[in-house]
């Protein structure tokens, strides 16, 4: 060998260095950076699994708060169509009330006109008695004597009275 310029010794010393090499390389140097990139993807594997947690969880909160604002808003349209009930309700009562009450003041109208009318009546049949009497008895004092005049007004009273009650 060693007339092809190979020196055994040197070959042996390459052998030996490239196996520490190799041996201290694969030790120090490839196993700690074999490690970092497994350890380096094992954290970029947690962080996309949190990421794709940290997503669903944000889509499950929009999602819920979507269910919310509609439960809130059947819930605001469900009050708002309760109250305009109420208030038809209570608006109707109230015209029934002021239709009853209206009723009621035209009917006391009504009973008053008809007692004034009665007494006006009467008043006037009353003043129309006195004025016929006195007018009876003027004409039967220029005509006829005190006994006879006495016997027509009791004859005129008593038909009076009778038409009167």
């Amino acid at each position: 060998m060693e007339s092809l310029g190979i020196d055994i010794k040197l070959l042996l010393a390459q052998i030996i260095n490239f196996t520490l090499f190799f041996f201290i390389f694969k030790k120090f140097i490839a196993t700690p950076f074999s490690n970092f990139l497994n350890e380096e993807k094992q954290k970029e594997i947690e962080k996309n699994e949190l990421l794709e947690k940290a997503k669903k969880r944000e889509e499950e909160l929009a999602l819920e708060e979507k269910k919310m604002r509609e439960k809130l808003q059947k819930e605001y349209e469900q009050s708002l169509r309760q109250m305009k009930e109420e208030i038809e309700e209570l608006r109707k009562k109230m015209l029934d009330q002021a239709k009853r009450e209206a009723e009621e003041i035209k009917n006391k109208s009504k009973l008053y006109l008809e007692e004034e009318k009665q007494k006006l009546a009467k008043e006037i049949k009353n003043k129309l008695g006195d004025l016929s009497l006195s007018i009876t008895e003027n004409f039967l004092k220029e005509f006829l004597n005190e006994d006879l005049q006495k016997k027509i007004n009791q004859n005129i009273i008593k038909n009076l009275t009778k038409k009167l009650n």
